[in-house]
């Protein structure tokens, strides 16, 4: 197994070694200081020495300088070698070993790699779905919940991450959907880290990894199979940043998606979390879910956020097929300019 972790962790490293640069230098620290304690074993609040990772950056920073250029490595378990985009032979290699990986292409298309120990697997509506729990090795890029074909992954580490940083910006002047999230666990601004915190905290990351996991099937429902290479014509990473927050929009929304499913569960919790958590495009893009949700506080009434559910799905899905006519013209230029006059009207 050492191997193997080894040849992960080599195609995580030429994977951050090529794509560090695309990150802004806000962003790049605080993915230098997830994945320290991701490697390091630590929960997100544990506190970490400032000399002990700046070592750690300056090793790994060394490192990539040899890497750039580097070809990733195939995964060679029990005498076979695997691609190592390979996902489904390499876990039914690692089936009995109680681990799970995961690879893709994240954020910019960057090539994104894990290894999780497995918690649990499940076929749900012609899905296989695995949930990871601590992760053994990973690069700097990580999304909560990743889709591959028919293949999703729930990695709870880094929601777990994602949650307690979402905690610490806990503000009155930041409005009241996180605050809200937060109380509907017991957990309270500025609650200092206990056994009851932690059982709470473990509570609310597994809860919302299920609405991750309805994002993820609606997605998979509304796939678009030019969607990719339409991302490989952004152009820019703030147009990436649109599409992909019109996509996202798009599963959120859909009878399918996780909005509907709040909705009809009437999980309060799950609706403050979603509305906190909406940031950049996806939060300009869909104003009156915010509104909604005020309303929502105010009287209760779940049909106002299912309406607003509904007429953003109408806008959503207008937008896409907007955006895929562009797409078809075949001009890339007429393209990228029909989508910077999208992303100018709602600026």
């Amino acid at each position: 197994m050492d191997a193997v972790l080894e040849d992960i962790k080599f195609n995580c490293d030429v994977s951050d070694a090529r794509y560090w640069g695309y990150f802004s230098i806000c962003g790049l620290l605080m993915r230098y200081r997830d994945l320290f304690r991701s490697e390091a074993g630590l929960e997100p609040w544990s506190p970490i020495a400032r000399k002990e990772i700046a070592a750690w950056i300056g090793s790994k920073e060394s490192r990539w300088t040899s890497l750039e250029d580097q070809d990733l490595r195939n995964l060679t378990i029990k005498g076979t070698a695997y691609s190592p985009f390979d996902i489904d032979g390499i876990n039914q290699a690692l089936d009995t070993d109680g681990y799970v990986y995961g690879a893709g292409y994240g954020m910019y298309l960057k090539p994104t790699f894990f290894l999780g120990c497995a918690r649990s697997v499940a076929a749900i509506e012609d899905h296989t779905v695995h949930t990871t729990g601590q992760e053994l090795v990973r690069d700097l890029f990580t999304a909560p919940a990743m889709l591959r074909e028919r293949t999703i992954f729930l990695r709870l580490e880094p929601l777990k991450a994602l949650l307690w940083d979402k905690f610490t910006e806990l503000r009155p002047d930041r409005g009241p959907a996180l605050t809200e999230a937060f109380r509907a666990y017991g957990i309270t601004t500025g609650q200092p880290v206990s056994d009851d915190f932690a059982r709470r905290f473990e509570q609310m990351v597994l809860n919302y990894s299920g609405v991750l996991l309805r994002h993820e099937l609606a997605e998979s429902q509304e796939a678009v199979p030019q969607w990719k290479e339409l991302l490989t014509q952004a152009g820019d990473r703030n147009t990436e940043h649109f599409l992909r927050a019109v996509k996202d929009l798009v599963a959120d929304t859909s009878d399918t998606g996780p909005f509907r499913s709040i909705v009809e569960t009437r999980d309060r919790g799950a609706l403050s979390l979603s509305i906190g958590l909406m940031d950049g495009y996806r939060r300009m893009l869909f104003p009156e879910v915010r509104e909604a949700y005020g309303r929502f506080l105010e009287d209760g009434a779940w049909e106002i956020v299912e309406n607003a559910r509904q007429r953003g799905n109408a806008r959503f899905i207008a937008l896409r097929h907007r955006i895929l006519e562009l797409f078809a013209s075949g001009d890339q230029r007429f393209f990228r300019r029909g989508i910077a006059d999208m992303m100018q009207n709602i600026a």
